[in-house]
């Protein structure tokens, strides 16, 4: 089934506990998606043997997300890119700064109802480009994309996908907490 649109893009900032564990907090809206491109790297080794390919092995080493959003405000930017935002609302890009990891969730439309709810575990975004423009006769808006990598946690995960109507026992509560695999 192909996606018709995207829609609910999410963040859910990541802590580390007394154990040393990631934990993921509360999923935040991050803003409205306009676009978001993925693009997944792998890692490639092929066996010659017997003058003939015989293994081939493909790894998943991260992805990049692309995100092109309505508008990137002040306080998540700060959570994004671990600057820092004053009282009086003036957030400040030091050259020190760290972005931590987050997850990022969004869900995909697809036809008959259906969708396609994605969390990547462990992103870390860069400083977006940014483009202004001069009101002429015609407006045209200017909106942030910015770009983050995922990677594998320790566990090996990177990516949790599922595809169903909203009313499914998965996507239920799809953004209220990051979905994690469950135990077997």
């Amino acid at each position: 089934m192909a996606t018709i649109g995207v829609r609910d893009l999410f963040f859910a900032p990541i802590t580390i506990d007394a154990n040393g564990n990631e934990v993921f907090g509360k999923p935040v809206r991050l803003a409205k998606a306009i676009t978001i491109g993925l693009s997944t790297q792998t890692a490639e080794a092929t066996l010659y043997a017997d003058d003939a390919i015989d293994e081939v092995e493909k790894a998943f080493v991260s992805s990049n997300l692309s995100l092109n959003i309505n508008d990137l405000e002040p306080g998540k930017e700060t959570l994004l890119l671990g600057q820092k935002q004053d009282t009086e609302g003036v957030v400040y890009a030091h050259g020190d700064d760290e972005a931590p990891y987050v997850a990022v969730g969004f869900r995909a439309t697809k036809t008959r109802g259906r969708f396609r709810y994605l969390w990547f575990y462990k992103v870390k975004f860069a400083i977006p480009d940014e483009n202004y423009q001069t009101k002429g006769e015609n407006i045209n808006f200017q909106t942030p994309t910015i770009v983050g990598t995922a990677i594998k946690r320790d566990d090996g995960h990177w990516r949790a996908s599922y595809v169903g109507l909203p009313t499914d026992t998965p996507a239920e509560n799809w953004f209220n907490k990051v979905k994690e695999p469950q135990a077997a």
